[in-house]
């Protein structure tokens, strides 16, 4: 008899924002100023991404505010809040586990892609340039393209995992909250130059170009997401 499969397990920023949200009803008044993410970070033993987003899941659950040029502010102490009922992983341990897959299924893709999947890819490429040109977010073009990439590695797992990836990221409760206070004009010629840089990687066949690029690709998002998230970024208003 096959085993029963494992529990959901709990998110690291979900782990963490319990353990601030006790803190807070044991030691902090309303109003008071929590401690700053590095020293958070220390104190729990993770990283400041994962302190950023407990942070922000306890912003949206109602317990602290996030001010400009400040930091985090206690203005709840009743209850715990619920923060398993946010959607998604968090964006930063969603990145960190699509930069552990995707440069790699970019460097099969290099040594396998099939003239047809090459010309799968530049015709993604295409819509993702008519929308960053009407001003449209490319969020169709973005995943069929992550997509297509894993398709030209003949690994069907490789698929569904790249898939699983790209929408944990779009379908984060938290991404989407960061994502609200970012100047996408400011990212979409660079994002379009890193899709661009891993095409032509494949397209030429080079397994370790396309990696890199790839690399270098998550390592952008990563870099537009801590600025986007910065307290200064989020206490300004949405829209």
């Amino acid at each position: 008899m096959l085993p029963e499969p494992p529990s959901v397990p709990a998110r690291s920023f979900e782990i963490v924002a319990r353990k601030i949200a006790a803190m807070v009803q044991s030691d902090y008044k309303i109003g008071q100023r929590l401690p700053a993410e590095r020293d958070l970070a220390r104190t729990f033993g993770v990283s400041r991404p994962t302190i950023r987003e407990a942070i922000l899941s306890l912003a949206m659950a109602g317990m602290l505010k996030v001010r400009s040029n400040s930091g985090a502010y206690v203005v709840s102490r009743h209850e715990a809040p619920e923060v398993q009922a946010l959607e998604g992983f968090g964006p930063f341990e969603n990145l960190e586990a699509r930069r552990l897959v995707e440069p790699q299924v970019a460097a099969i893709a290099a040594s396998r892609a099939s003239p047809a999947k090459i010309a799968e890819l530049a015709e993604t490429l295409a819509m993702m340039r008519r929308d960053h040109a009407e001003g449209r977010e490319a969020d169709g073009p973005d995943h069929r393209f992550h997509v297509v990439l894993a398709e030209a590695t003949g690994n069907g797992a490789l698929v569904a995992l790249s898939d699983q990836l790209w929408r944990g990221q779009i379908e984060s409760r938290i991404w989407r909250e960061i994502h609200v206070h970012m100047r996408m004009e400011d990212y979409r010629p660079m994002w379009f130059a890193d899709h661009q840089a891993i095409y032509e990687a494949v397209r030429s066949g080079h397994a370790r170009k396309a990696s890199a690029a790839m690399t270098r690709h998550l390592d952008n998002i990563r870099e537009a997401l801590m600025t986007a998230s910065h307290a200064r970024a989020m206490a300004q208003p949405a829209g």
